[in-house]
């Protein structure tokens, strides 16, 4: 069920239905809408000023639902959750559902237009002693960088640090450019005072790896996270999960998208397609699952 200002629509199920969906919320967009996702219980809201917005929200459990199961199974209440990559705060907005009053989510997002939504909809829902939202990146190291933006508008992915690729590696031309700080994790954690994560989602379409090199003190620490997901694209489907491996942590699940699934299900290949990896500490022991 979707209500948008006080209007209640069925979910849409179908492809036809979500593209009305679109259509409706294009005459609407320059209003701003605010949009209320119930799901069995937990009713999230989001404040949505373009039909990008729109359409992410209207995709919260659909898009990645091997995401949103491993964040309802394995997040806690009063741990601490690290969404890298939060955009506007989908994934944000699960996890400090989950983790309460006595929990933390750092919430990074380094885009700008991304982040001021973000901000809106923390506030919209009520969690802001809860989320600790960051609008810096995250890199192997600390400093300045270039901040390319693949676009400029809310809701968009792809944009890049210190680099004009995306994630296949496929080269870009940025709409603008923005001097943008980046840290460390480890940095974050030992000198900054950053709560050590329980549980941490990587997803910035394609510096994962180097996010990864930025925290390998922390994932060799007594306080190292326990689930670790992190976005593989095919140029780094075999190093990211030798890197986990260095560093004690193995590969237990992995889910693609509902629409790589889709695909892969036609007869696609899946080397071909990104996927998210669950990886926990080696000596939790237990069979590699794959959805």
């Amino acid at each position: 069920m979707i209500r948008t200002d006080g209007e209640t629509w069925p979910w849409p199920r179908t492809h036809l239905g979500r593209k009305a969906f679109r259509l409706l919320f294009r005459l609407r967009e320059r209003l701003g809408r605010e949009v209320e996702i119930d799901n069995g219980g937990s009713r999230f809201r989001f404040r949505c000023h373009t039909r990008a917005e729109f359409s992410r929200c209207l995709r919260f459990f659909a898009k990645e639902p091997g995401t949103c199961d491993w964040i309802r199974n394995t997040v806690k209440p009063g741990q601490v959750f690290y969404d890298i990559g939060a955009n506007i705060g989908i994934y944000t907005l699960l996890a400090a559902d989950r983790v309460g009053n006595n929990g933390r989510v750092y919430a990074f997002e380094p885009h700008s237009a991304n982040f001021t939504r973000l901000l809106d909809n923390i506030a919209g829902n009520g969690f802001e002693e809860t989320v600790v939202p960051c609008n810096f990146a995250l890199h192997h190291e600390a400093g300045f960088f270039p901040f390319n933006y693949r676009s400029s508008e809310a809701a968009t992915a792809e944009s890049q640090l210190d680099s004009a690729r995306n994630a296949t590696r496929d080269e870009f031309q940025p709409v603008v450019s923005e001097l943008k700080y980046a840290s460390s994790i480890d940095h974050l954690v030992k000198e900054q005072g950053f709560a050590p994560p329980h549980h941490v989602k990587i997803d910035v379409d394609g510096n994962e790896l180097l996010i990864l090199r930025g925290m390998s003190a922390l994932l060799q620490d007594s306080q190292r996270p326990t689930s670790i997901q992190v976005e593989i694209n095919p140029p780094t489907r075999d190093s990211i999960p030798a890197f986990m491996a260095e560093h004690g942590y193995r590969l237990c699940e992995r889910h693609h998208t509902r629409r790589g699934q889709e695909l892969i299900d036609q007869g696609e290949d899946p080397g071909a397609h990104s996927w998210n990896a669950v990886f926990r500490p080696a000596a939790d022991g237990g069979t590699p699952k794959h959805a």
